[in-house]
């Protein structure tokens, strides 16, 4: 999974590495989690890769703020790099 900028202004990038995926149903949750977050405008999570790449508004949620709900579901989150922005 790449690192890349959204082309909207204001909003940034963030690479998560995952842990604790078993199947790609945990990716798609994991998926859902994240996109359910105020201020986030898109999430891609990579089975295989065990890594999410999240758009979000950095005035509405914080990179902190999009581990913690992935954690409370039972799965490790952290940022790997960025976030990058726009």
């Amino acid at each position: 999974m790449t690192l890349s900028s959204d082309d909207r202004p204001g909003l940034a990038t963030v690479r998560i590495a995952l842990t604790g995926m078993h199947c790609g149903s945990c990716a798609a949750l994991i998926e859902d989690i994240l996109s359910d977050q105020p201020g986030v405008a898109a999430a891609v999570v990579g089975f295989e890769a065990a890594e999410a790449l999240v758009t979000f508004d950095p005035a509405k949620v914080a990179v902190n703020d999009l581990c913690t709900p992935v954690a409370d579901a039972g799965y490790g989150a952290s940022p790997v790099e960025g976030p990058t922005t726009n």
